[in-house]
């Protein structure tokens, strides 16, 4: 896929907004390394080679976390919560993590300085676009503005793309379609809220969104050199680290960026 080099944040604002005018909707997603793959973390292989059991680490994770939270759990049936709950805290999942906001994709993407020379990159995904790939495939597309209710089963009438995808990381993949679905989440964190959260939930082909629908994105990319002033620059619009984890954490590392 063909990118765009970006050397502002003006300039990736302008880009955007010329390259999304006729979207009805935009994601976001920024990566510091420009060769991490558009897969979920689960499907990424790790250095041992070894795969993972979805199941059995959602399992595990739902029968654990109630004596490791501060917060209430999801009741036990919410499965699309649970999964939620996660991916948000770092365990390997089918969902991959977006935004609806451009400007934290762009803080996501320079976050870190990549281990070797490669451009940070950010997507943009048309998500209702994608979401029509899966309809015009014989299914029915249930919900809101174009993205599926994910906890919505109105079977047998009708097939809800996201809710089958979401049970098939609950029933080792005997449900869901071929496509990623693109879903809006239950904000059950804070920090979810204040990244504008959202997530494409990996169907049964489990190749890349780059690969299976590239009609749907656009890729960017900002060379190493122009990280610290775009950086800069989206502090002084107002992005920073403590803006997307908004608790201690995130304003101390912010701090300690700072001074």
């Amino acid at each position: 896929m063909d990118a765009i080099t970006i050397k502002t944040v003006e300039q990736f604002i302008v880009q955007i907004r010329a390259d999304s005018a006729e979207w009805p909707h935009k994601w976001f997603r920024g990566e510091p390394a420009g060769d991490t793959p558009l897969v979920p973390k689960l499907y990424r292989l790790p250095p041992d080679g070894r795969t993972r059991n979805e199941n059995t680490l959602l399992q595990l994770f739902r029968m654990r976390a109630p004596t490791f939270s501060t917060r209430p759990c999801p009741d036990r049936g919410a499965i699309d919560q649970w999964l939620f709950l996660a991916q948000h805290y770092g365990l390997p999942t089918r969902l991959l993590d977006w935004t609806e906001s451009a400007l934290v994709g762009l803080y996501f993407a320079l976050e870190s300085k990549p281990e070797n020379p490669k451009p940070h990159v950010v997507w943009m995904l048309n998500p209702t676009a994608l979401n029509q790939l899966s309809v015009s495939q014989g299914h029915v597309l249930t919900g809101a503005e174009g993205f599926p209710l994910t906890w919505v089963d109105p079977r047998p009438t009708a097939t809800n793309i996201g809710f089958i995808n979401i049970c098939g990381a609950w029933e080792n993949d005997t449900q869901g379609v071929s496509l990623p679905v693109a879903v809006q989440s239950t904000n059950i964190d804070p920090r979810m809220s204040a990244q504008r959260s959202c997530f494409t939930a990996q169907g049964r082909d489990k190749s890349s969104l780059a690969v299976r629908a590239p009609q749907t994105l656009k890729r960017y990319e900002i060379e190493p050199n122009d990280r610290l002033q775009m950086q800069n620059d989206l502090r002084l619009l107002g992005v920073g680290h403590s803006t997307v984890y908004p608790d201690l954490t995130g304003l101390a590392k912010e701090l300690e960026d700072l001074y």
